[in-house]
C-alpha cells in the first residue's frame, strides 16, 4: 500500500474510532437521562394515587415521544443538535431537582428534556457514522437499561435522586466539551457527508410510511409485554438488560452481514420465539432482545432518506413511531398484543415490510 493511501486509511481509522468514542458517550448518557425518566416516573404511585399517577405518565409519553418530531424539526432547522442534548439532560435534571414539590412541572419537563435528548443524540450519532449501524447501536442501547433500572429504584423507593442530578451534570460537561469538528454534522454536500442522493432530493413518503409502520408494529409487541409484566420487575430488569445488549449486537451484525439480512433473520426468530411463551420466560426475553436489535437499522434507514435531517428522522423513528405502537396498549388491547400467536403475526407482518423496504432502491442494501 502507498504511504499516502495508509496515512489517509489511518486517519479514516481513527475518525471511526473516534466516531464510536462519541456514541458511548451519548450511549452513557441516553442511559442516564432514561434512568432520571425512569425513577421520576416509577416514584409517582409513592406520592399520589394510582389513577392521578397513570394520567401523569400518559403525559409523560405524549411529549417524550410524540413531541420528538417537533424537536426534531428544531433541532435540524437551526443545526444544533449538542444544544439539544444539553437541553435535554439539563431539563431531566431540574425535574429530578424539583419533582419533590411540583411532580406535574416535573413530568412536564422529563418529558420535554427526553424528546430534545433523544433528537440530539441521535442525530450526532447518524452524523459521526453515516450510513453505519454500529455508531446508532452503542447510543440506542442504554435506554432501555436506564428506564428499567430507574423506573425500579423509584418504585422501590430508593433514594437515588441526587446521585442521577451529579451524573446528569457530569454528562452535561462532558457533552459540552467534547470536539465535533471532525465530524460532518449536517453538511449539506451528499458527497461528503457520506450519504446517497435520493433522486431530484424527494423523500419516498410511501416507503417511508411502510417503514415507520413496521417500527410502530414492533413497539406493540414490546410495549404490550412491557404493560403485561409490570408486576415482575425482576423479569423487566432482564429484558431491559438483554436487549439493550441485543442494540449493540444488532447495530454491528447488521453492518457486517447487511440490514436487510439480519434484520429478516432476527425478527423471523423472534417470531417464532413468542410462540413459546408462555410458559417460558426465556424465550420471551430472547424474542424481545431479537426484536429491539432491529433498531439501530431501522433508525439509519429512516435516517437515509432523510439525510439532511437526522433529528428529524430520529424523531420519527424513536418518537412518533414508538407512541403510535404503545396506543393499542393504551386502549386496552395488551392482553391481545401479549397472546402468542397474535405477536408472533405482527412481528411477521413488520419483518415483511422491512423486508420489501430495505429492498428499495431508496435502501440498496443487501
Amino acid at each position: 500500500m502507498p504511504n499516502y493511501q495508509h496515512k489517509f486509511w489511518l486517519h479514516q481509522r481513527t475518525i471511526y474510532l473516534s466516531a464510536i468514542s462519541l456514541s458511548l458517550i451519548l450511549g452513557i448518557a441516553h442511559g442516564l437521562a432514561d434512568a432520571a425518566a425512569g425513577f421520576l416516573l416509577g416514584g409517582l404511585p409513592r406520592t399520589m394515587s394510582l389513577e392521578q399517577a397513570s394520567w401523569l405518565i400518559i403525559l409523560y409519553n405524549i411529549l417524550g415521544f410524540g413531541y420528538q418530531p417537533l424537536a426534531g424539526m428544531l433541532t435540524d432547522k437551526f443545526q444544533r443538535p449538542r444544544l439539544a442534548v444539553l437541553v435535554g439532560l439539563f431539563s431531566l435534571l431540574l425535574a429530578l431537582a424539583i419533582a419533590q414539590w411540583h411532580s406535574q412541572l416535573a413530568v412536564i419537563l422529563a418529558g420535554i428534556g427526553s424528546a430534545a435528548f433523544h433528537v440530539g443524540g441521535g442525530a450526532l450519532a447518524l452524523t459521526a457514522t453515516p450510513d453505519r449501524t454500529t455508531g446508532p447501536g452503542i447510543f440506542a442501547a442504554p435506554g432501555a437499561i436506564g428506564l428499567a433500572v430507574g423506573g425500579a429504584w423509584g418504585w422501590t423507593g430508593y433514594k437515588v435522586s441526587l446521585p442521577i442530578v451529579i451524573l446528569l451534570g457530569l454528562m452535561m460537561v462532558i457533552v459540552a466539551i467534547v470536539d465535533l469538528s471532525k465530524y460532518d454534522v449536517f453538511s449539506h454536500d451528499p458527497a461528503l457527508s457520506g450519504k446517497e442522493t435520493i433522486e431530484n432530493s424527494q423523500l419516498d413518503d410511501w416507503v417511508l410510511l411502510v417503514l415507520l409502520s413496521a417500527i410502530a408494529l414492533t413497539s406493540t409487541v414490546w410495549t404490550s409485554f412491557q404493560f403485561l409484566l409490570q408486576a415482575h420487575l425482576n423479569v423487566l430488569i432482564a429484558i431491559a438488560f438483554v436487549a439493550g445488549i441485543a442494540k449493540i449486537f444488532g447495530g454491528i451484525l447488521g453492518q457486517r452481514w447487511g440490514w436487510r439480512r439480519y434484520t429478516i433473520f432476527s425478527l423471523t426468530i423472534a417470531a417464532v420465539l413468542l410462540l413459546f411463551y408462555p410458559p417460558n420466560y426465556l424465550t420471551l426475553i430472547l424474542a424481545l432482545a431479537l426484536l429491539q436489535s432491529s433498531i439501530p437499522v431501522t433508525l439509519v434507514a429512516t435516517a437515509k432518506m432523510m439525510p439532511q435531517q437526522p433529528a428529524t428522522a430520529t424523531g420519527l423513528a424513536l418518537g412518533l413511531a414508538i407512541i403510535m405502537g404503545g396506543i393499542p396498549v393504551m386502549g386496552g388491547l395488551s392482553a391481545i398484543a401479549g397472546i402468542p400467536a397474535v405477536s408472533a403475526l405482527i412481528v411477521i407482518v413488520a419483518t415483511m415490510s422491512l423486508w420489501w423496504v430495505l429492498k428499495s432502491k431508496i435502501m440498496l442494501t443487501p
